[in-house]
């Protein structure tokens, strides 16, 4: 019994090690954050784990789509960026981004505070895709970028290149130039500090193209939004000598949207949109009865990124035209869902105020006629027999 005992203590201990290897770990800092936080140590799943380094860095609008999850909101609230209600614009973007490859321990210096504080992403992703999505990040932060994923990289890999205000990534190159940065970045107390160390790629190979860190959006050139998923990368495919033939030489219709969708629309739509094609997106295409297009733009607004300008895009309705004068239904409401009753309702209430105010004029007329006084020729003639004498 001992000398199995004896053997177990060593294999517990190296699974257990294994383990600790295939964790990711994120550590945080904010110089506004309050004591009532989160406990720290615990390990949050990749795509909630990315959701709060979208919240960090202000990029969450492009990862809406896992926002609503509990999971999310749990760890935003935990492990997110504080920051006072009425601080200044450029403290609300001092963000600063480190991410270290190729560790397996959890990185000793660490303590938790007030300030600082600390999560796991198990099971983590490989190092291909979790450079990816921090690459993703700096795109999404600056939108109007044109530069490559590899100018990218080597511009974050560069310190003398790094600016001193607003979201600054870096590729840390080792434990103590990652050190050396985040005590650089909290020196200044107005940033807020993200550190990323991933396992080496030996560690996590089990884990390739099984856990990513799931499916966002990114920017284009035409400031639209795209649906993007970071995987691993996957071995050429072969190309096949046979080809399948179709029976039907038609082109088959584009989607429309979903707008043959007769199911009602959930919940309150925003009087805005970002793009056309979040319109289109969110309201069916403005439920086939109009078209997104834009309503105005505000160049005093901050948008996603934190770029300045704001596009308005909303649905407007279309006149439907008459055929040998029938009538028409008229379409409102922020999808064009809503049927326009107005002539109905007008209709309605003003029969309704004609049939009150001609009872109320019947009965006063009734009640003012009873209430005259009778002649008094009539009160003479109507008189008893006197007795005669």
């Amino acid at each position: 019994m001992k000398s199995t005992a004896h053997f177990l203590l060593p294999v517990l201990a190296c699974a257990a090690r294994i383990a600790e290897a295939a964790t990711a770990h994120v550590y945080t800092y904010d110089p506004h954050a309050s004591a009532a936080r989160g406990q720290s140590g615990r390990d949050l799943s990749p795509v909630a784990a990315r959701l709060v380094l979208a919240q960090r860095a202000g990029v969450e609008d492009y990862h809406q789509s896992d926002l609503l999850r509990q999971e999310a909101i749990e760890a935003i609230n935990d492990y997110g960026k504080q920051t006072p209600l009425f601080a200044k614009e450029e403290d609300r973007r001092n963000n600063a981004f480190i991410l270290l490859e190729g560790v397996t321990d959890s990185i000793p210096f660490f303590k938790d505070n007030s300030a600082r504080h600390s999560f796991g992403i198990s099971p983590a992703p490989n190092s291909a895709a979790t450079r990816g999505l921090f690459v993703d990040l700096v795109k999404q932060e600056n939108p109007a970028s044109a530069s490559s994923d590899y100018e990218i990289v080597q511009h974050i890999s560069d310190a003398d290149r790094l600016s001193s205000s607003g979201n600054v990534f870096y590729l840390a190159k080792s434990v103590e130039d990652m050190l050396a940065m985040w005590e650089k970045f909290e020196q200044t107390g107005t940033f807020a500090i993200t550190a990323i160390t991933t396992p080496a790629d030996a560690e996590s190979s089990r884990n390739e193209g099984k856990f990513q860190w799931g499916t966002y959006e990114m920017p284009n050139k035409k400031s639209m939004l795209q649906k993007r998923q970071r995987l691993a990368p996957e071995a050429p495919l072969s190309m096949s000598n046979d080809f399948a033939t179709s029976d039907s030489s038609e082109d088959s219709p584009l989607p429309k949207f979903q707008a043959n969708n007769t199911t009602p629309l959930r919940g309150i739509l925003p009087a805005c949109f970002t793009s056309e094609s979040a319109c289109e997106s969110a309201t069916r295409n403005c439920t086939g009865h109009g078209k997104c297009g834009l309503k105005y733009h505000d160049a005093d607004s901050l948008g996603p990124g934190g770029q300045t300008g704001l596009d308005c895009w909303s649905c407007q309705c279309t006149k439907p035209k008459s055929e040998a004068g029938k009538k028409s239904t008229v379409w409102g409401g922020p999808a064009c869902q809503k049927k326009d009753v107005s002539v109905e309702f007008w209709l309605i209430a003003l029969f309704t105020v004609a049939i009150i105010g001609l009872v109320s004029f019947a009965v006063g007329t009734i009640w003012e006629m009873g209430s005259q006084e009778l002649p008094s020729v009539i009160g003479a003639g109507v008189s008893g027999p006197t007795a005669r004498k």
